[in-house]
């Protein structure tokens, strides 16, 4: 079996993810001075407010907005480390593809879909869907590496074993029950698209082999 050329033991290139980064951080700036001017108290305020204009920017930029510090710095926390490894080993296409449309099948598509079959569903704001994809991508992709009989390095493997923790951590906070106005579905939906997208990473890889 030949190597990938963007296989485990290339290093991450990374400024995708930094870019990323600054347009979260750049954008809850913006969020919090647009409160400001309007007179509200918060970006949360700014995000549920009922007016149609803004709304729909709202929901434009659902996947990029973030409500309160905490929720920004709880998206960065997972955000970067695995936005940087998935970027290590594809293209900035493929790279932005994903982010962007697990952003909004995560915070659109799929709790309109609910919303549409009598499931009710909050709004959905954030980049938690985009990190939880990241995350089960990252661990099926690596999870199938070892049913492959793959060489590990000993780093490899501490980020093996990082990697499968913090999965099962996702997983087990979405079985036994996510924190107050958490979009479940958008976690879970993350979750399964990146489970998917993992599995066909490798076939995709085996088959250009």
């Amino acid at each position: 079996m030949s190597s990938d050329p963007r296989s485990i033991t290339d290093g991450p290139r990374g400024w995708l993810t930094l870019a990323a980064t600054f347009v979260f951080v750049f954008l809850f700036r913006l969020e919090q001075n647009v409160a400001y001017v309007f007179g509200l108290s918060s970006a949360r305020e700014l995000v549920g407010i009922d007016f149609l204009p803004a709304e729909v920017v709202v929901y434009t930029l659902a996947p990029f907005l973030h409500v309160t510090p905490d929720h920004l710095v709880g998206t960065l926390v997972w955000f970067v480390p695995f936005g940087y490894l998935l970027e290590s080993r594809t293209s900035w296409e493929g790279y932005v593809g994903y982010v962007v449309f697990v952003g909004y099948l995560t915070t659109t598509f799929v709790p309109l879909f609910l919303l549409l079959v009598g499931v009710p569903v909050g709004q959905g704001i954030g980049a938690s869907g985009i990190t939880n994809a990241l995350i089960a991508r990252e661990a099926t992709v690596r999870g199938v590496w070892v049913l492959q009989r793959r060489s590990f390095s000993w780093r490899q493997r501490g980020v093996l074993v990082l990697v499968s923790a913090v999965f099962l951590f996702k997983l087990f906070g979405l079985v036994t029950g996510e924190p107050p106005g958490t979009s479940v579905a958008g976690h879970a939906a993350g979750l399964l698209v990146g489970v998917v997208a993992g599995v066909g990473e490798q076939y995709l890889s085996a088959g250009s082999e």
